[in-house]
């Protein structure tokens, strides 16, 4: 889990400074979802566009890191990353929960 976090902060440093908070209020109510389905959604997607967007799928690769064997293996993360969040594994919140050891 430990390579997760570390993939987490790396990509978060990419994709925010986006604050959801009032775009989760209004479109999880547009759409008739939870604020965690809309945040879950909308993370899967900018992943999803991050890759497309950076060519990632081409070479096997993540883009953000120059290292081979890293970029090969933060690309795995993000692959199942996507899955894991498409099949309900990985659930978004919008604020972090202390988890039970």
């Amino acid at each position: 889990m430990e390579y997760e976090k570390n993939f987490i902060k790396k990509i978060r440093k990419q994709l925010f400074p986006y604050r959801p908070e009032k775009d989760v209020e209004t479109q999880s109510v547009k759409w008739d979802v939870s604020p965690e389905e809309y945040i879950t959604s909308w993370v899967k997607l900018s992943l999803i566009n991050c890759r497309k967007a950076n060519g990632c799928d081409k070479d096997g690769r993540c883009r953000f890191f120059g290292y081979t064997d890293l970029a090969k293996n933060n690309f795995n993360i993000c692959r199942e990353m996507i899955l894991r969040l498409e099949n309900g594994g990985i659930i978004c919140k919008l604020n972090e929960e202390k988890q039970k050891d």
